[in-house]
C-alpha cells in the first residue's frame, strides 16, 4: 500500500506564525512534532511505499523533517512549482503507481489524537477499496459545525452495523440551521479530505469526470525531471512549471468524488481537527493537556482560558480572558477566542494592501 500526503497548503488561516514560506504542518504547534512529523510517523506503519506532493519551495524542510522521524525510509517527492489543488496533486502521484496499487491519500495538516481508532479506519477504508470503491473517510459529527463540508449517506435499519456506506451526496458549508438539521437525521458526517482507491480506479474514474485534468497531468508526468537523492534515499520528481500551469486546478472532491457513481464512506470518529483555526489549536491543545501559554518570556497575571503563543520579547497578561495572542518577530495578532477564522481577512487585506512580505 502506497501513502500519498499532501503537503501542498499555504497555511495563512495560522498566519502570523504559519506563513507561504512555512506553512503550519511545518510549525510546531502543539509543543511537540510536527503536523508534518505526526502524519508521517503516524502512517508509516503500515506503508510499503511513500509519496509527498509538496511545493517545490517547500522540499528542503519537507525532507529535513522526513528523515527526522523516519531516517531508514525512503520517500518520492513530487514539487509542484504552483499550487493546482488537491485532485492533480493525487492524479501526479498514482501516475507514478501500478494500477492496482491500494492508496491512502491524507493531508499533512491534521491532527489524529486516537491512533488505534485511525489504524482500524484505515483497515475498514482499504477493504472496501480494494472492492473497487473510491473511499472517502467521514467523521462522525461532534456538534453543528459551519466550518466543514459533510457528506450524505444512504440510510437503512443495518447502517449502524455496516463497515462502509454508499454516498448519497456531498454537500458545501452549511449555515447553522442547516447543520444542525443534517445532525438531526443521523445520516451525514463531516468531510475529512482523506481517502483509499486502488489507483488505476482513481484514474479511470478521473477520465471519465474530469479528463482534462486526467489528460494534462500525463503530459506533465512524461517531461518531468527526476534525480535520486544521495544515499538512494529517495527519488525527486519535479514538474515543469509551464505544464504544471496548464492543469485545470480542482479538488478531488469537485473533479471526481461528487460525479462518481462508486464512492464509499467508512464512519470513523478518532479525534480528529484539521487545525483550521486558533480557536482550534486551542481545542486540541485543551483536549491534549497542552500547556497553552508557551513562549520563554509570558507573564500572566489574573488571567485564564487565553491561549497565548510568544516570541522573545516580553508579553505580559494582566486580568484577560478568552484571549487568543499570537506574537511573531514582525507581526502581533490578538483575537477574542470564537473569532480567530475571521484572520483570514488579515491576510485578504495585506494582500490588497501589497503586504506579502508579511504572508
Amino acid at each position: 500500500m502506497t501513502t500519498i500526503v499532501l503537503s501542498g497548503g499555504g497555511g495563512t488561516r495560522l498566519w502570523p506564525l504559519s506563513r507561504q514560506a512555512l506553512p503550519k504542518q511545518y510549525c510546531d504547534l502543539l509543543n511537540g512534532p510536527t503536523l508534518f512529523e505526526r502524519t508521517i510517523k503516524r502512517n508509516i506503519k503500515f506503508s510499503d511505499n511513500l509519496i509527498v506532493a509538496i511545493n517545490v519551495s517547500h522540499f528542503d524542510i519537507a525532507k529535513s523533517q522526513l528523515e527526522k522521524v523516519c531516517p531508514d525510509k525512503s520517500a518520492r517527492f513530487i514539487l509542484e512549482p504552483c499550487g493546482r489543488n488537491t485532485a492533480p496533486a493525487i492524479t501526479l502521484a498514482c501516475l507514478a503507481l501500478d494500477p492496482d496499487e491500494l492508496v491512502l491519500v491524507v493531508p499533512s495538516d491534521h491532527i489524529i489524537l486516537d491512533e488505534e481508532a485511525y489504524e482500524d479506519a484505515v483497515n475498514r477504508a482499504l477493504v472496501a477499496a480494494s472492492l473497487g470503491y473510491l473511499v472517502t473517510f467521514g467523521l462522525k459529527p461532534e456538534y453543528a459545525e459551519t466550518g466543514y463540508g459533510y457528506i450524505e449517506v444512504d440510510s437503512d435499519e443495518e447502517a449502524a452495523e455496516k463497515e462502509f456506506h454508499h454516498v448519497r451526496a456531498f454537500k458545501e458549508k452549511p449555515d447553522r440551521a442547516t447543520a444542525e438539521a443534517y445532525i438531526a437525521t443521523g445520516r451525514y458526517y463531516w468531510n475529512s479530505g482523506m481517502f483509499a482507491f486502488l489507483a488505476g480506479k482513481y484514474l479511470n474514474e478521473l477520465g471519465k469526470t474530469a479528463a482534462e485534468i486526467l489528460m494534462a497531468s500525463e503530459k506533465a508526468w512524461k517531461i518531468a525531471r527526476r534525480s535520486i537523492l544521495p544515499g538512494g534515499i529517495g527519488e525527486v520528481i519535479t514538474i515543469p512549471q509551464e505544464e504544471m500551469f496548464l492543469i485545470p486546478a480542482e479538488s478531488i472532491d469537485y473533479a471526481v468524488m461528487e460525479k462518481s457513481q462508486n464512492v464509499a464512506v467508512v464512519p470513523c470518529s478518532f479525534g480528529w481537527s484539521d487545525l483550521g483555526s486558533w480557536d482550534a489549536i486551542w481545542n486540541i491543545r485543551e483536549k491534549s493537556g497542552i500547556e497553552a501559554i508557551e513562549g520563554p518570556s509570558i507573564i500572566s497575571v489574573d488571567s485564564k482560558r487565553n491561549l497565548i503563543i510568544g516570541s522573545e520579547r516580553l508579553v505580559a497578561l494582566v486580568d484577560i480572558e478568552d484571549l487568543i495572542v499570537v506574537d511573531t518577530p514582525d507581526a502581533l495578532m490578538i483575537s477574542r477566542r470564537g473569532s480567530s477564522q475571521e484572520v483570514k481577512k488579515i491576510v485578504e487585506i495585506l494582500k490588497e494592501k501589497g503586504k506579502t512580505h508579511l504572508l
